[in-house]
């Protein structure tokens, strides 16, 4: 990970993922992030509902690595059933969204 500024501010960013994520086929769902949901019983519709209208709550921090601007994503207590690390590539119109790791919130 690196310090490279993001081209977007936090509510910008916000606002592009819900965006793109009104149109399920713009959420690429990594093989890591498949093999997560079925270990962890999290179902495409809990994850298309996080990243739709959810907040971000960490990051966005760019990965050299994969070229891209990573957070994590959640809504609000009481929606706020899974976690979910999304990536967008740093493009003039991103077209798509890079759902990478999605983990259940434990509400203890």
């Amino acid at each position: 990970m690196s310090n490279r500024p993001p081209p977007w501010t936090k509510d910008q960013l916000e606002d592009l993922v819900h965006v793109l994520a009104r149109d399920s086929s713009k959420v690429i769902f990594t093989v890591h992030c498949l093999e997560r949901m079925q270990q962890r019983g999290v179902s495409t519709i809990e994850v298309l509902r996080c990243v739709s209208r959810g907040s971000i709550t960490k990051g966005p921090t760019y990965s050299a690595k994969h070229g891209s601007y990573e957070f994590r994503m959640s809504e609000p207590h009481p929606r706020d059933i899974v976690c979910v690390v999304v990536a967008v590539k740093p493009v003039v119109k991103p077209g798509e969204l890079f759902a990478v790791t999605v983990w259940e919130v434990d509400n203890v």
